[in-house]
């Protein structure tokens, strides 16, 4: 009867301890879950229900990959040679690996960590490296044991520190594809250019065409004693300074190629090129609707992520204020002489450590502030970043449409200054009008037609402007944005 109730009472005992360790357990549990500081709540940021300069629309050029937007063999060439090879881009690669390695140093704290030491010597009067009385005797003193320790998260310290950690990585993730995006803006707008550079040079090179018709016309009449010097004087300055344009063309077109080279990561040479501007950037341009910014375009992304790891930054300055507690553990062996070394030489241990903050300065409380500051800074650059991006897609919609009736205007003059040329040499050459009215017409045409490429390339500009600030191609993965071409299609 003693003997059941001592088991019994055992039974109790026994249960008890392990209701009481369960306790513990979640007790501890329940305080690792706490987090100091505001959670992350998504800015909100109010944008107008369409753009200024289009109505709302359900589709958006941003839906499609850059390869189905610029069909232009010699961009999509250019753009994929610039994707494989680009120094900066090569250079972000390496900073979003770097940022993405921050998230595991910072959630290493989470586990526990290990660690081992072991040390031997050997000498005469002489342990752990200090002198020792021992009577002279020569011995091996060494010992060897690991080490055990693990920091309890109890106010979420580095639980914070960890969503600051991926925030930052994510935040890199976007500064990438705010890269592509860059990239293929600066070089499709640098390979517009070439093309009307190409046509201005064709103009340039028309002129000189006229205006040598001219002059050799000029001089015949004058050794032929019909002609006037004045004529002829005005015809050969007409005809330098359109020479003199050429080469200035030239150098322009030289130094822009090499810019596209070094873009596309390869050494200064020449551009090859296909079409015109006027197969480059025509069709309907649906923009989508202005909320969709903040989905998909990625510098806003890449804000609102440095924005999240300064809000997680206020919670690991709020838990700086608490005490930290790590427990320990250790476990080896000791022996002032190895050759005697038995397993009573063994040693072991367990503890914790408490340490926490009671005067520092001020340093606590200013570095809370300072992470606040930073939520707010952060908080306005995102506002920012939205309005520009608003503001780039309204631009590039109104100069869009904009230019259109330009180029129709600008189309209809150079037709009748062309016109002009032609009827004013029917009248020169019949005596019914002025060499002069022969050089107007000619001066107004050139610059004319000069005039009208320039608006073509800017009309042209605007599609890889919208693109980019549409944030184009969210759809696409990174690696099928820098091979241009779908996974999925094979292509």
């Amino acid at each position: 009867m003693d003997m059941n109730k001592k088991a019994n009472r055992t039974v109790i005992r026994d249960g008890a301890s392990w209701r009481m360790g369960a306790m513990a357990l979640a007790v501890l549990s329940s305080l690792t879950a706490c987090r100091m500081g505001p959670d992350f709540k998504g800015a909100d940021m109010q944008v107008p229900a369409e753009f200024r300069g289009a109505g709302a629309s359900a589709e958006s050029i941003a839906d499609l990959a850059w390869w189905d937007v610029f069909r232009n063999g010699g961009l999509c060439s250019l753009l994929r040679d610039t994707y494989r090879n680009n120094k900066d881009l090569k250079s972000m690669m390496a900073n979003v690996d770097s940022a993405r390695q921050q998230v595991t140093i910072a959630i290493a704290p989470l586990f526990p960590w290990a660690s081992y030491t072991g040390s031997i010597a050997k000498g005469a009067n002489y342990s752990s490296g200090v002198p020792v009385q021992s009577e002279g005797v020569t011995t091996t003193p060494g010992k060897g044991y690991g080490n055990i320790s693990w920091e309890i998260d109890l106010w979420g310290k580095t639980r914070r520190s960890v969503e600051a950690a991926e925030a930052d990585y994510m935040a890199t993730e976007y500064e990438q594809r705010a890269l592509l995006l860059s990239l293929l803006k600066q070089v499709a707008d640098g390979y517009l250019q070439l093309l009307q550079l190409d046509e201005e040079l064709a103009i340039a090179r028309e002129s000189i065409v006229s205006y040598g018709k001219s002059l050799k016309l000029f001089t015949e009449q004058l050794e032929g004693g019909i002609g006037d010097r004045l004529q002829v004087a005005s015809a050969e300055a007409a005809l330098a300074a359109s020479r003199a344009q050429v080469p200035a063309l030239e150098a322009e077109i030289i130094s822009l190629e090499n810019t596209l080279s070094v873009l596309a990561g390869r050494a200064p040479g020449h551009i090859a090129r296909a079409g015109s501007l006027n197969s480059v950037g025509a069709g309907r341009v649906p923009a989508g609707i202005p909320a969709s910014i903040l989905a998909r375009r990625p510098d806003v992304l890449q804000k609102e992520q440095s924005l999240r790891a300064a809000n997680a930054n206020i919670g690991v300055a709020i838990a700086n204020y608490f005490p930290s507690i790590s427990l320990t553990g250790m476990g080896g062996f000791v022996s002032s002489d190895l050759t005697a070394a038995t397993s009573k030489k063994s040693a072991w241990g367990v503890g914790a450590d408490l340490t926490g903050p009671i005067f520092q300065g001020g340093r606590l409380r200013s570095s809370e502030r300072v992470a606040r500051n930073n939520f707010l800074a952060a908080k306005s650059d995102y506002e920012k970043t939205v309005l520009t991006a608003l503001s780039e897609v309204s631009t590039a919609l109104i100069e869009r449409a904009r230019l259109q009736s330009v180029i129709e205007e600008q189309e209809r003059a150079v037709k009748a200054y062309r016109e002009s040329v032609e009827l004013s040499m029917e009248r020169y050459q019949g005596g019914l009008s002025s060499y002069y009215e022969v050089l107007t017409a000619q001066q107004n045409l050139f610059p004319a037609q000069t005039q009208l490429a320039q608006y073509k390339y800017q009309y042209a500009a605007t599609l890889p402007a919208l693109y980019a600030a549409l944030g184009g191609g969210w759809k696409n993965t990174y690696r099928e944005i820098t091979e241009g071409r779908s996974e999925s299609d094979g292509r």
